[in-house]
């Protein structure tokens, strides 16, 4: 390995830890006051820009320092068409509740605890960020230096492991996290 590959890949994990440290203390510490200081509308606004500031900045920068060590190059991350049709089985999981809904109760309501701001949180915060992220460098980086099947599986616990917080937060754990995404799958 090169010494250029070497500095990359320790930035890399200081990267992770750092990212992980933030989250985990954000999550913890701080997601438990602002939900009791603030009302619905301040909570997400802070979400999503803690989101943006701790997930999406350091991302996007470092795509942009390491372009030429990246599998996929942050001109071609953009500049891609999406191959929609591909995509038509995600769409049909992500719509399969409000089909499903619609089929078992003749309509599809919205709880009157609905802030819409939470979508608009949810979308940008989750969405963007984590793809950014999860896909747009850490699996970008990691498919430059590893066989994809291993690449895609590390990628793939650490997007596992960066939830982790919130389930402590609700007081969940990985057991009933996956029974419970089982329980998604229609049967």
């Amino acid at each position: 390995m090169t010494e250029k590959r070497k500095l990359a890949a320790f930035y890399l994990m200081i990267y992770l830890i750092i990212f992980f440290a933030i989250w985990i203390v954000r999550e913890l510490a701080f997601r438990p006051i602002w939900l009791n200081q603030f009302d619905g509308f301040t909570f997400e606004i802070l979400q999503t820009l803690t989101k943006l500031v701790v997930w999406a900045l350091p991302a996007i920068l470092l795509i942009k320092h390491f372009q030429n060590d990246m599998w996929v190059s942050l001109k071609d991350m953009f500049t891609n068409k999406p191959r929609w049709f591909k995509s038509a089985p995600v769409l049909l999981l992500v719509f399969f509740p409000l089909i499903s809904a619609w089929v078992l109760h003749g309509e599809i309501a919205i709880r009157p605890s609905f802030v819409p701001i939470t979508l608009v949180g949810a979308v940008v915060s989750s969405i963007f960020t984590e793809e950014i992220v999860f896909r747009g460098f850490l699996l970008n980086a990691m498919l430059k230096r590893m066989k994809p099947w291993i690449a895609i599986s590390i990628n793939s616990i650490l997007f596992t492991l960066i939830h982790y917080p919130i389930w402590v937060y609700l007081g969940l754990d990985l057991v009933t996290v996956l029974s419970n995404s089982v329980q998604l799958i229609p049967m």
